[in-house]
């Protein structure tokens, strides 16, 4: 769900804030385009870690 395109949590969901949430959508288009792996981690407390292997 995260990387679906659009996609946007509700706290993000703020005009000021700017951004599509288009990013990670991308992003996992380029990593499978080259034969990769994307992942996202939560990290309760500490954010979120997104690890990209190519």
């Amino acid at each position: 769900m995260l990387f679906e395109r659009f996609y946007r949590l509700d706290s993000s969901r703020n005009s000021g804030t700017g951004g599509s949430g288009i990013g990670l959508s991308v992003a996992q288009a380029i990593v499978q385009a080259h034969k990769g792996k994307i992942t996202a981690e939560n990290k309760t407390g500490n954010g979120l870690t997104i690890t990209v292997l190519l």
